[in-house]
């Protein structure tokens, strides 16, 4: 659906404020910038922008499992012994520059007491003075930039391929936004190195009405439907989410895993904008990324589907059942996680990123015959089922339009932030100093000290980053698993065709619009409505917005080239 996967990871039920809160900033800006963008009332696809060519690197560390240009992840057991110097010498000589990113972890010390911070700039050759703005907080204060100017350098901006969280999208991009399409486009790029190595599904994220406006932060591609117990499924016979055949396996299955006596659920949920796990059921019934079109570019919303009306009747058999855990709904998001690592709930909807070292560590100490593991979605009537597209990039970057040669150096600055994995500038940005921040173990894999957990908190990484890597060091089978899942969640995971297309009316009324949608929809999974309430739901969605949506987006998808 339009909700829990095309939000981004601060959730639906913010992202509702943060537009209402971004709204009046985006607004103003309607009639400043070049023009160009004045006249443009939808996006144009990906495919008609030149975007940066596609360059390998040739000296990176071999890894343990390989990736794919596709986006699959490369899986690496330990850290190279011998780290490659990525740059010979600072790419910059001087100067002093701002980022603004959302920070959520503890603040690191600032740059006089952190070492780590100054080693990068160091190495980077110029100051980056970094406002690290609560996660919660950040649209706000971003809004209160564009409102009142004074943006950083750089800003992290994480609507992309989802609700934009900046009224009148365009408008703000070509007012105060550097334009990449020109100085990183096709073979431009190379200037770059580390950027250039950065395969093209990420940069298609990062277009707006025709232009390249973002650097993307890569991620995985697809976030799967979930994560399950391997060893709880196990117990109820199922040692596999292969060994499940259809929906009605599955659903004897959920009432298998369901023991109030012993505290034990199949499934937890939060009340951050998860909706019972819907993206697990919507996968497995073979829902839409968002909207489907036909071969003559006429678009269906998910939730007009006949597959997302069977999903959402068979989540209700699974409520009806007592299979999620009681008062779930209004947990948050760490006690679900909680709930998840302890074995009171046996599934989760939670992104594939969130099953880490640590995750899987604080399982094991609870219980050592704990095994997490990514949940693949099979077919609901035999087969497979489908996977998202939902975790391409983290966010994007934006630049503050300057000129030419300052916007030569903030590149710079993402380049070397780009180093990849396997180099000793990933190694600093990301662990600190060896020594002060870290050790290094047997097998050449950093251990952070107590001093290296904050100062490595320095939020380089949602500035620009290279391409994800599998990496749980001491945890073989996490990566084995991870990367297993990554293999098969890849290939099969539909794109949203709307993700490079920008409709105004979305931009402008899409999260109020789906709101609605969701507010009837965890009704009627709870019990509090009846399937007819979703149908009206769904009658009132067209009616107030959704089918201009998709009037502008099937305007804008057939306006654009086909490769």
């Amino acid at each position: 659906m339009h909700t829990p996967h095309s939000l981004g990871r601060r959730g639906f039920l913010r992202g509702v404020g943060a537009a209402a809160a971004l709204a009046t900033g985006g607004s103003t800006l309607a009639a400043c910038g070049s023009g160009k963008a004045a006249t443009v009332n939808k996006a144009g696809s990906a495919a008609q922008v030149q975007l940066p060519t596609y360059t390998p690197l040739s000296n990176g560390p071999t890894p343990d499992l390989p990736g794919t240009d596709a986006g699959v992840p490369a899986g690496f057991y330990n850290y190279p012994a011998s780290p490659t110097a990525a740059f010979a010498s600072p790419p910059l000589s001087g100067g002093k520059f701002s980022a603004m990113t959302p920070l959520f972890t503890a603040p690191p010390p600032s740059r006089g007491s952190n070492p780590a911070w100054q080693a990068v700039e160091k190495k980077l050759g110029a100051s980056v003075d970094i406002t690290m703005v609560v996660g919660d907080d950040f649209d706000t204060k971003l809004s209160t930039l564009i409102a009142g100017g004074g943006l950083p350098d750089l800003i992290q901006y994480d609507g992309l391929g989802g609700v934009p969280t900046i009224s009148n999208l365009p408008q703000f991009l070509d007012s105060q936004i550097a334009d990449l399409t020109e100085l990183i486009g096709g073979d431009k790029i190379k200037a770059y190195p580390h950027l250039a190595a950065i395969p093209k599904v990420f940069w298609e994220q990062c277009t707006v009405a025709g232009r390249l406006y973002f650097l993307p932060i890569p991620r995985g591609i697809s976030a799967g439907a979930g994560l399950y117990r391997q060893d709880l499924f196990a117990a109820a016979g199922v040692n596999s989410y292969k060994d499940i055949k259809n929906s009605d396996d599955f659903l004897t299955l959920l009432k298998e895993l369901t023991n109030p006596g012993k505290d034990r659920y199949a499934l937890a949920t939060n009340a951050g904008g998860n909706y019972y796990g819907l993206p697990i059921f919507e996968q497995i019934f073979g829902v839409p990324n968002k909207w489907r079109v036909d071969g003559a570019g006429k678009l269906t919303a998910d939730i007009e589907t006949d597959e997302f009306k069977a999903a959402l009747e068979f989540m209700v058999k699974v409520a009806k059942a007592g299979c999620y855990y009681p008062g779930s709904q209004g947990w948050t998001k760490a006690k679900m996680e909680d709930a998840f690592q302890s074995g009171k709930a046996a599934l989760i909807y939670d992104g594939l990123p969130a099953l880490s070292t640590s995750v899987w560590a604080t399982a094991q100490k609870i219980d050592p015959n704990a095994r997490l593991m990514p949940f693949v979605p099979f077919g609901a009537n035999g087969g497979a089922g489908v996977a998202y597209q939902d975790n391409v990039v983290f966010a994007g970057t934006m630049l503050k339009k300057a000129d030419p040669a300052k916007l030569a150096e903030v590149l710079k600055i993402a380049d070397f932030l780009a180093a990849p994995f396997g180099t000793e500038e990933y190694l600093l940005k990301t662990y600190g100093v060896e020594g002060a921040d870290y050790t290094l173990d047997a097998n050449h894999n950093p251990v952070q000290t107590d001093q290296g957990k904050n100062d490595s908190n320095v939020t380089w990484k949602y500035v620009a980053a290279p391409q994800l890597v599998t990496y749980n060091p001491g945890v073989n089978a996490l990566t084995d698993a991870a990367h297993q899942a990554y293999s098969e969640l890849v290939p099969m995971a539909l794109p949203d065709p709307t993700a490079t297309l920008y409709s105004p009316t979305f931009g402008k009324q899409g999260v109020s619009l789906y709101k609605a949608v969701t507010d009837t929809l965890t009704q009627v999974i709870g019990g509090q409505s009846s399937m007819s309430s979703f149908d009206s739901a769904v009658k009132t969605w067209r009616s107030n917005g959704g089918d201009q949506m998709r009037s502008e987006f099937e305007q804008a998808y057939a306006n654009a080239p086909k490769s």
